[in-house]
């Protein structure tokens, strides 16, 4: 089976363009990473999510536009990732996991 694949940068413009449709969202795996450490961490799937602005809450310890922030719809929670730390993404309305290319990425 060959895995189908997408650009880092197609992939976010996609789900932010979630936004508009009204009920609509992706599901996202990613690593997990502690900036403290520099720890990756292990493969998490959210499966109810949908992009959100950044909160004045939130902390960036780098630049703020190397983080993609998300909200589990499922639990309700304000998340957030680095985004080449993405690795797979679903839309609708068939949500087959496409792997993220970062490396084929203009961004």
């Amino acid at each position: 089976m060959n895995q189908k694949t997408i650009t880092g940068t197609e992939a976010i413009q996609r789900a932010r363009n979630l936004k508009f449709i009204p009920g609509a969202y992706f599901t996202l795996m990613h690593l997990t990473c502690n900036e403290k450490t520099n720890d990756i961490g292990r493969m998490v799937k959210h499966d109810r999510c949908r992009v959100r602005p950044a909160l004045r809450q939130d902390t960036f310890r780098l630049d703020g536009d190397l983080y993609f922030t998300y909200e589990d719809l499922d639990t309700n929670e304000a998340k957030m990732c680095f985004k080449r730390l993405m690795r797979y993404i679903a839309f609708p309305p068939d949500y087959e996991m496409l792997k993220i290319d970062w490396f084929h990425d203009t961004e």
